[in-house]
């Protein structure tokens, strides 16, 4: 386990970077798939496959809530290790994107979106975009205070985090705000800007949890959790949101 650590803190960058770019793959392989599903009109498939999707994030949440204690040595081992490795030049780069998850920023984005679909009346989406971005807040809240779990010990000054650390909140509102957003842009994008948007956001995203590892005020598992709540929530959100849409629709 002290060389896995090892390993990875001292190829962080690159390992990111591969994982951005599977990621990516995946995101485009599930794209053709689901083209392929909404061109049947048929809302059952992608119903099934939103809440798949739900229920393997909770899954891996409480996997990792439950392993937690085991899980916490290689946790600790990763975050000393980076904290030894990473220059500062390179965590004041990491600093930048990590500001793009902050509450502040994430709130400004949660206002400006919900301002613009209550003057265009979009109630449906308004309704689900506040439900989406709001109640992930308030479950990140719950579960942070119900695991209590001290952030790693970081001494670059650039981060200054009071809060529990477990799930990371970063992962989570990112998730949430940014791709219940992109959720709102595919219905009104041109059909060649989607693709590149979906893997926009998979690696903002990614980018954004994972800074928070690299700048050692989060532990890998906290980030993962964080991915894993928000994912099951936003996800059964969009089920929901979705099949309601395509109600008014198909409404005779």
């Amino acid at each position: 386990m002290p060389a896995l650590a090892q390993f990875i803190a001292a190829n962080a960058l690159p390992l990111l970077a591969g994982l951005i770019i599977a990621a990516s793959l995946l995101t485009r392989l599930l794209w053709q798939r689901a083209l392929r599903y909404r061109a049947s009109a048929n809302p059952r498939p992608l119903t099934i496959v939103g809440l798949g999707i739900a229920l393997l994030a909770l899954a891996l949440f409480v996997t990792v809530a439950s392993l937690l204690s085991h899980i916490s040595v290689f946790d600790a081992l990763l975050a000393n290790e980076l904290r030894r490795t990473i220059s500062r030049p390179t965590l004041q780069a990491i600093f930048a994107i990590t500001q793009l998850g902050n509450f502040m920023t994430l709130l400004a984005v949660v206002i400006g979106v919900a301002l613009a679909l209550l003057l265009r009346r979009r109630w449906l989406e308004l309704a689900a975009w506040l439900v989406a971005t709001a109640g992930n807040g308030l479950l990140n809240r719950a579960l942070k205070l119900s695991f209590e779990r001290a952030r790693p010990l970081y001494e670059h000054g650039l981060v200054i985090e009071p809060s529990y650390s477990f799930p990371s909140g970063h992962a989570s509102g990112s998730l949430a705000v940014y791709g219940m957003l992109t959720w709102l842009l595919l219905h009104r994008l041109p059909a060649p800007a989607r693709l590149p948007l979906l893997i926009g956001t998979t690696t903002l995203i990614l980018l954004i949890g994972f800074s928070r590892v690299l700048l050692q005020v989060h532990y890998f598992s906290d980030v993962i959790a964080g991915f894993a709540s928000a994912a099951a929530w936003l996800s059964l959100c969009i089920v929901i949101a979705e099949r309601l849409r395509q109600r008014q629709v198909y409404r005779p």
